[in-house]
């Protein structure tokens, strides 16, 4: 944006700088401009009005009644055709997916949500849904698809109460021998043992001497998947083997089969083979917060503030085996041995509670509290897999949704998240950048005690753009959206991220759950993804960029409005201004509005011009008929929808003629 030495021309090429409402006006940068709303510059240097969005259907099952709170992209293999989109509403009451075609589901819990459907949160691995929510349990969740009736269980197994043992067998002459036994339950899916219990509280028992066995029964089940039980011995109570399992000869008892008859003599224990260390099988935790590297899961917070499993530890980080790594439900247990400790954790007592995960990125996993950065930095110790590191101890996440991993300018792999000051991320090579220089009136008026939502985010990558919906004033819900470009970013002097931001408002803005989602529902879902959110009011989910020219049949207004420009290099010389040129490209029936502010709203006037191509040419130079005036100092241009209204329009450039009037 630049004024002709010779003073004829004010060409406005280019504002893809982004919005900045916290530099002075007439201190922007040229290519920077004091609003841009409900545009982006996807194929524009001007602006783009943005997509608009559609409502996806909700028929199947039982009827949302109530705000999708939390919507999660669950793809439970290889193939992302067979994506579900998880929907929670806001009651806590109706959990449904959708899979397959264009019919939702409901799908049934063990345990219901106790309190904030909006907190769910869902990490995919092995094939399974993790889901971290607060239950009357302490235990986090999965969807299982390997039951015979899918849902959504317990992690793991409740630990089992202690058998009970007695003569048995009628007479006879089995020795009169102390010994121990204690069970364990399985859940095996032909010979594989997809989860295994903890061993259960041991009992002693001595035979009579004069019977034909020890009839050990088993406790009450846990009623939680379980289809086969093991049973272990010991004389000691400490050193423990196998006498009945999938470890000796996979021999363990079907779950029907509630008591086993042992005439095994305790001489022969030592050729059975030992059980699984106590701690190998610990149950993960009631987390608030999940995610994956595709091979462990991590979680931190605690619904809970006491308990076997969490204990109320809101600083420590749990993670489970890699997969594969003992083939015995290695994605439902964080080991918790004396020689092995799968949990880390990030000074308890120091800079409050975690509140989030993110990554991996270029490896790394990155742990957040309320004003510190942690990085977790693997080591290949499979006894001790991370060292974390703090990074800042200034900032750091204000919610775990806002954290997500997207791409810098240059195509690198970046992580995105929101704290107290605004909008940071963490570089491909680990540095932590403020991206929220040129928007702090905006980020300074987000509402950190909304009640509801304060933020979530997405990451769009066919646009390569990050989207942060905020809440701001007293709203309790997100009511603005935040967009950055990353590929219009660019590191300033003092290592800022500069440039690339615009606002959006309207219906879309105006949500309190994001992920992406297929562009195609079907029974074969797309692999190309858009934005879906769920809407703060109401019972809605939107489908956004779409082609539809406004938000689910309701019009929204888009502009850019540039900063203030000199209209020569001397305040002494009066210019007046010709009608202004728009280079465009043509759209039938679109009108466009052009607002001229002369010397800071000293006159206004208004023009119009319709995009409507005269023959066969794809783009314009159009004149605004009537918007030139006189004697003008300063000039501020607005350009776009005149009001909210139901279009598409691509803006590139904007050239105002000048005419040397007078000097002062």
């Amino acid at each position: 944006m630049a004024a002709n030495p010779k003073g004829r021309v004010i060409s406005v090429p280019d504002l893809r700088g982004g919005r900045n409402d916290t530099d002075p006006p007439m201190a922007l940068p040229m290519n920077q401009c004091v609003e841009a709303l409900n545009i982006d510059w996807k194929d524009a240097t001007l602006g783009r009005k943005r997509g608009g969005s559609t409502s996806v259907s909700l028929t199947g099952g039982t009827a949302f009644t109530d705000i999708m709170a939390t919507l999660i992209r669950h793809v439970p293999g290889a193939a992302e055709t067979a994506a579900e989109l998880w929907a929670f509403d806001a009651d806590r009451n109706l959990n449904k997916r959708l899979t397959g075609g264009t019919a939702w589901a409901d799908v049934t819990f063990d345990d219901a949500i106790a309190s904030d459907a909006y907190a769910v949160v869902g990490a995919t691995l092995n094939g399974k849904l993790f889901l971290a929510f607060d239950t009357t349990v302490d235990r986090l969740h999965a969807y299982d698809p390997l039951l015979a009736t899918p849902r959504v269980r317990r992690v793991g197994f409740a630990t089992p109460a202690a058998p009970t043992a007695a003569d048995g067998g009628g007479a006879g002459a089995y020795a009169a021998t102390l010994r121990y036994y204690r069970v364990r339950w399985l859940h095996m899916s032909g010979v594989t043992v997809m989860r295994r219990s903890e061993p259960s509280a041991s009992v002693s028992f001595t035979p009579s001497g004069v019977n034909a066995n020890a009839t050990v029964t088993q406790p009450a089940v846990a009623g939680e998947g379980e289809n086969a039980w093991e049973l272990e011995v010991s004389t000691d109570n400490t050193v423990w083997v196998v006498n009945r399992g999938q470890l000796r000869n996979a021999s363990q008892i079907a779950i029907a089969t509630t008591t086993f008859a042992d005439q095994e003599v305790t001489g022969s224990y030592t050729t059975f083979p030992a059980a699984d260390t106590t701690g190998l099988h610990a149950r993960f935790p009631s987390v608030k917060y999940l995610i994956t590297d595709g091979n462990r899961l991590l979680g931190t917070g605690s619904w809970e503030t006491a308990g076997a499993d969490s204990g109320g530890r809101n600083s420590r980080i749990w993670f489970t085996p890699v997969l594969g790594s003992a083939d015995k439900g290695d994605d439902e247990r964080s080991t918790n041995t004396t020689t092995q400790k799968n949990f880390v954790d990030l000074n308890e007592n120091d800079g409050g509670f975690n509140t989030g995960l993110g990554g991996p990125l270029n490896g790394v996993t990155y742990a957040f509290k309320y004003r510190q950065v942690w990085k977790l930095r693997p080591t290949g110790d499979v006894a001790t897999p991370y060292l974390p590191r703090k990074l800042r101890d200034d900032i750091g996440c204000i919610a775990h949704k806002t954290i997500t991993v997207g791409e810098d300018e240059r195509g690198r792999s970046a992580l995105y998240f929101l704290s107290h000051r605004g909008p940071y991320r963490v570089t491909f090579d680990g540095d932590v950048q403020y991206l929220g220089r040129d928007n702090e009136v905006t980020w300074r008026s987000m509402n950190l005690a909304a009640t509801t939502v304060v933020a979530h985010a997405t990451y769009y990558p066919d646009l390569h753009q990050w989207w942060v919906w905020i809440a701001t004033g007293s709203a309790n819900v997100p009511d603005v959206k935040m967009i950055f470009d990353a590929q219009l970013g660019f590191v300033d002097e003092q290592g800022q991220v500069r440039g690339g931001w615009a606002k959006h408002d309207s219906l879309s803005a105006a949500a309190v759950s994001s992920c992406l989602f297929s562009n195609t529902l079907g029974t074969s879902m797309s692999r190309d993804l858009k934005p879906h959110i769920g809407r703060a009011s109401g019972t809605t989910i939107l489908k956004c960029d779409t082609t539809d020219t406004n938000d689910n049949a309701t019009n929204f207004q888009a502009y850019v409005k540039t900063r203030p420009l000199l209209t020569t290099g001397d305040l002494g010389t009066k210019v007046g201004l010709e009608d202004t040129l728009l280079l465009a490209k043509n759209q039938s029936g679109v009108t466009i509005t052009l607002t001229v502010d002369r010397d800071f709203a000293a006159e206004t006037r208004t023009a119009t011009v319709v995009l409507t191509a005269a023959g066969t040419e794809t783009r314009a130079a159009l004149k605004f008929e009537a918007s030139g005036m006189g004697e003008a100092n300063v000039i501020q241009l607005q350009v776009g929808d005149g009001a909210a209204a139901s279009n598409t329009w691509t803006l590139d450039a904007l050239i105002v003629p000048l005419v040397r009037q007078e000097t002062q």
